[in-house]
């Protein structure tokens, strides 16, 4: 069994002032909230995109486990590495509204929910089971 924690990014400012924009001040303080929430959760390993919003997103909880973030590969090779186990029983990964639902779906997850353009607090607790499919919670982080 793996347990896989995917948040989609904290906030940034829309429309982006540029193609791979930072968090915004609210954002920065929303991604606290992760480190708080997970950071007892024996996390072993944590994935971002190569944008600079997702690694802002998990670098309190980063820096609070002493862990680097690794680039998740493409979601189909990224679902069954995490599944066979490779990257340990507890993932966090940070992704975006499009990927986040694609990710959750590669791991079985039936029909997990959109994310909106302006929804920057949505947390993901999915665990897989056997045959392909797994448990998927839909959480909310940091302040509203």
């Amino acid at each position: 069994m793996v347990t896989v924690l995917a948040v989609r990014h904290a906030d940034i400012d829309l429309p982006p002032a540029s193609a791979d924009p930072a968090l915004n001040p609210a954002g920065r303080e929303r991604a606290i909230a992760p480190a708080r929430m997970v950071g007892e959760s024996g996390i072993s390993a944590i994935f971002v995109s190569r944008f600079v919003r997702t690694r802002q997103t998990v670098e309190p909880l980063a820096d609070l486990l002493g862990m680097t973030p690794q680039l998740t590969p493409e979601p189909s090779e990224w679902a069954e590495s995490a599944r066979s186990g490779q990257f340990g029983p507890v993932l966090v990964v940070a992704g975006h509204s499009n990927t986040v639902p694609e990710l959750l779906a590669s791991l079985g997850a039936a029909s997990p929910p959109a994310i909106g353009e302006r929804d920057f607090d949505n947390l993901f607790v999915l665990t897989t089971l056997p045959v392909h499919s797994a448990g998927l919670l839909h959480l909310r982080y940091g302040a509203p």
